[in-house]
């Protein structure tokens, strides 16, 4: 069988010296530059680099042998980079294929404080997350399961609690919890956190499912406290506060399981509080979420 395939690939070599004809799934390259064959016991790979009038093309043909069964591979030009906005869903280029991928991609959640300080009832079908990574950058190398990936992104989250009370800041910059009067409704009230991200993940993938795992770094730039309420005679208030102490850095544990690399499940947890707790010991607390990555 170890014949048959250098034959094989002898004959593809053969005809690079050939007029260059696409004909059915017939292939013919023209003066290659460079003809490289690489044979084993699980792989038979042929690699052309560069034709004629263009001296960066590639070429490249594999038969490799993944579980007891041939898998095939051709590729022209895979050196360069392949772009999604947002990630589409591929098929057949899971494992074992090499993946270069640059992306963008979107998501969408719910939050929750866990270990929060405060008494007012979370309404985590109100708080929501929207994450955009800007740019992703994804590798695998051929035959491999174990992956990475690198991005940059924006993320916007919002923690919002019903009841009668509500989120406020005093004049010495303390944020804390603070009951309405009598007769006094509440609308919301919600602290808001916008943030730079860069998450670092490590993927393990299958031909179906990837697996990922790792630390968002977010660079919190700005939060902000909303509340919206009704006082007794039925007029309706606001108030923002700004500069509310949020902690300048903070690190989120990431997980996700892609289907067909074309959307995500994700979960993140932080061991870190929100807030600086020199300022906000009676509100602070762990941001949670989970949702859909695209």
């Amino acid at each position: 069988m170890k014949k048959l395939f250098i034959l094989l690939l002898l004959a593809i070599s053969a005809t690079a010296n050939a007029v260059e004809v696409s004909e059915n799934d017939t292939l013919t390259i023209l003066k290659p530059k460079k003809v490289r064959i690489i044979t084993g016991d699980s792989i038979q790979k042929i690699k052309v680099y560069g034709r004629e009038g263009e001296d960066k093309y590639t070429y490249e043909s594999k038969i490799l042998l993944v579980d007891s069964n041939y898998v095939s591979e051709e590729s022209i030009n895979k050196d360069t980079w392949t772009f999604d906005f947002i990630k589409s869903k591929s098929h057949g280029t899971g494992y074992p294929m090499k993946q270069r991928n640059l992306s963008s991609r979107l998501g969408f959640g719910l939050c929750y404080g866990a270990n929060a300080d405060y008494k007012g009832p979370q309404s985590v079908g109100s708080s929501w997350e929207i994450m955009w990574t800007i740019a992703e950058i994804e590798k695998y190398g051929y035959g491999k399961h174990n992956g990475f990936s690198i991005g940059f992104g924006v993320n916007w989250r919002n923690f919002r609690i019903d009841g009668r009370s509500k989120f406020v800041k005093l004049d010495d910059g303390t944020i804390t919890e603070e009951a309405l009067p009598a007769g006094y409704d509440n609308d919301f009230s919600r602290i808001k956190v916008f943030s730079l991200t860069i998450p670092v993940m490590w993927k393990y993938r299958t031909k179906q499912v990837t697996f990922g795992l790792g630390p968002v770094f977010n660079i919190n730039t700005y939060a902000s406290i909303k509340n919206r309420y009704w006082d007794a005679d039925g007029e309706k208030h606001k108030q923002i506060f700004k500069k509310i102490h949020q902690r300048p850095i903070t690190v989120d544990i990431m997980a996700e399981v892609s289907f067909h690399n074309w959307f995500s499940i994700y979960g993140k947890f932080s061991p870190m509080t929100i807030l600086n707790s020199t300022y906000a010991n009676d509100v602070n607390f762990q941001p949670v979420s989970f949702g859909i990555y695209f």
